[in-house]
Order: structure tokens, then sequence, then C-alpha cells
């Protein structure tokens, strides 16, 4: 007896560390992309600091704790990244600060992670970081250059309204705010909002490389980015739960009605002025997502489970950072979990019923394995059946 309850313990632990890191191995293959809840960052590459002017960034820029990497450990699967034009390289900023990360080497250790996770993928929410860049006219072609590499592009997938899981494993979807070609290599958004107009937010779309409309995607989305007005947090808090109310209820009955969601929790809630203009504060992003956090884990439980879309969130994987109960580290793991409270049986409506499944056998952390010489009872097939 002693020895069954330790080895259901070991499993436990085993399991549990497998879905932190390696979550996705756990949806089925056959899942529409548009409807998994992901778990993503708001200017993502802020946790690695900064290429100068450290006080100053981290005084009004900062809008993460965790570097790109320990927010992946943590399951952070989309991230929000805007470049600009330095000399000879993309760097990524957040306005005027230059954070100390390289886009080509952002795109290269998210590569590495899912070589060494195969079942994981990632999206990105990209937007030409305009106020940085140092030398005009060159982005366009710097950001196809990059993308167009032969280290990276095997790992691009072009957008299509009905991906699935399977297609995604192993690769980035790069969704950008600017036209950087006539041909986005993964996608473009169209009608892209930050208000908190309920008719603007659902007037976006998503187009990919082909004119066919299997490559064309309606998009919803809320990025209502400054609350420091009064009322703005409340505001705020109504406009992504009115989202929420939409997206965790909407039947994806045929591949004409998927729609893609992006629901941002993040914003600045405080601002100084700096030579005579309101400017955001690092402080004003905390002091945000500790409401806008909560309110979305008070959703979150008290709500039946549906998809949220993409969730980009400030201080994503941490609790509490300089005295604000961020709760980043908590609504992670709430959105990771929220997919397996509607996802476990593959309802009709959410699944592509003519995708192939990729039938292929993953140890607990999520590397491919051969079936013949797993220990069945600690595998998973197809995504998230457990081999008896």
């Amino acid at each position: 007896m002693k020895r069954f309850t330790l080895l259901t313990l070991l499993l436990a632990l085993l399991c549990q560390q497998g879905q932190a890191e390696n979550w996705q191995y756990r949806l089925p293959d056959k899942t529409f992309l548009s409807v998994v809840s992901i778990p993503g960052s708001h200017d993502s590459a802020t946790g690695s600091g900064w290429a100068s002017l450290e006080a100053f960034g981290d005084l009004f820029a900062r809008t993460q704790d965790l570097t790109i990497a320990e927010q992946w450990s943590l399951g952070v699967r989309a991230f929000d990244l805007r470049p600009c034009v330095y000399e000879d390289y993309l760097n990524i900023n957040h306005g005027i600060m230059p954070t100390t990360l390289h886009f080509e080497d952002v795109m290269a250790q998210l590569r590495d992670s899912l070589i060494a996770n195969p079942t994981e993928f990632v999206v990105i929410h990209m937007l030409h970081e305009t106020d940085g860049d140092q030398v005009e006219n060159a982005y366009n072609t710097r950001i196809q250059q990059v993308l167009q590499s032969d280290e990276l592009k095997d790992y691009l997938v072009g957008f299509r309204r009905n991906l699935t899981v399977g297609d995604m494993r192993g690769k980035i979807l790069i969704l950008s705010r600017d036209k950087y070609a006539s041909k986005p290599i993964g996608g473009f958004f169209q009608n892209w909002t930050g208000e908190a107009n309920w008719a603007k937010q659902t007037q976006g779309k998503i187009t990919g490389a082909s004119t066919s409309s299997t490559y064309t995607a309606n998009c919803y989305m809320q990025d209502y980015s400054d609350t420091h007005n009064a009322g703005g947090v409340d505001t705020k808090i109504e406009a992504l739960t009115r989202l929420l109310d939409y997206s965790t209820t909407h039947k994806t009955s045929s591949v004409l009605s998927i729609v893609w969601v992006l629901n941002f929790m993040s914003a600045y809630s405080k601002v100084q002025s700096l030579f005579g203009t309101d400017v955001s504060t690092s402080e004003g992003y905390r002091d945000n997502a500790s409401h806008t956090h909560a309110a979305m884990l008070d959703y979150l439980k008290t709500h039946t489970p549906g998809p949220t879309g993409i969730v980009l969130m400030d201080y994503a994987g941490v609790d509490e950072s300089d005295g604000y109960a961020t709760r980043g580290k908590e609504l992670v793991r709430a959105i990771i979990e929220n997919n397996f409270g509607y996802l476990d049986d593959v309802p009709v409506g959410i699944q592509d019923v003519n995708a192939t499944a990729t039938h292929a056998t993953y140890d607990l952390s999520g590397r491919p394995v051969s079936p013949s010489s797993a220990p069945k009872s600690l595998y998973i097939r197809n995504g998230r059946k457990v081999i008896k």
C-alpha cells in the first residue's frame, strides 16, 4: 500500500511539473487554435532590463519582472514584441526605452524552446515601436530579412482562420499590427482599436497571405490602455468582462463562425508629469494589474469554463511586484487550467473534423518518445489521453 501511495504521489508531481512547463501537450490536436485559452505577456521584453537609462526605464516603462525564458517556464505562450530599428539590428523597445533584447535573439530563443519542447507553440503580437527608431524607412526590410532567414523560416506558420493545435505544434504564429510587406509571413491585424467601444472592438480582422476567405478571420480585441482618469479602471474591467462574456459563450458551429480574440489585461492607472506631459508609470501598470487580474480570476472562478482567447497581461508569472498584489502567476495558471474545463472531450464545434491527428507519444515534459519503450502509465498520446 505504501508503495502504491508513493508512486501515485510521484505521478502527481510529474504531472504538475509537466503541466506547468509544457501544458500544451494536453490539448487535443484537432482543436481550433482560436478556441484555446492562451496566457501571454504585454511588452514581454521589459523584464530583461534596459540597454540605457535603467532608472528611467524602471520608473516609467517596466511591465514585467520576469525574463522571457522565465515567463516560458511558467506557461506563458503569447508574447508582445515591439521591434524598432537600431543601426544594423532590430531592438525591442517599450516606447523610447530600449530593452536589452534584440528581436532576432528573442526569435531564436523561442525557436530553441520549441525545438526542445515540440508539443508547444507560440503566438506573437507584433507592433513596430516607431518611437524607438534610429534609422528611418528600414523596418519593413529588416523584419522580412529576419523572418525569412534560414534559421527561422521553417518554424513560422502562415495564418488561416482554421489553424489547429496540431498545425501549430513546434511553430510560431506572428500576428502584426503593421503591414511590413504585401503579404504577411504570419498574419496582419486590421481595424485595431484601443477604445472601450464594443462596436469598434468587434470590427477587427486577421488576414493571411492568400485572398481566399479561409485566410481571413474576424478578430475581437480589447486593448483599452489608459485607466488613470476617474472611472478608468472600472471602464477597463467592464470592457474585458464584456469580451469574456462573448468569448466564453460563443458557439463555433462551423469554420465560418470562427472568431479570434485578444483580451489585454494591461493598462496604466497612474501617470507622472514629465516635461508637461502625463507619462505612464511602472507603478501604474502594477496598480492596474492588481485590479484587472483580480477581476479575471474572479470571472474564471464564477463562470462556466470557455475560451478566453489570447490574454496579454502585465507582470505575468509574479503574484507580487513592488508591494502590489499582481497575481500574475495565479492568472497564468488559471488561464491554462481553464482550457481543460471545456476541451477535455473535444466538443463538436471547436474541432476540425477533417484535421489529421499527429498520434505522437510524449513524456510528461512534452518531449516525443518511442511508444514501444515508454512506461505506459507515465505517457500521454494525442495531446491529452493517458495511455493505460
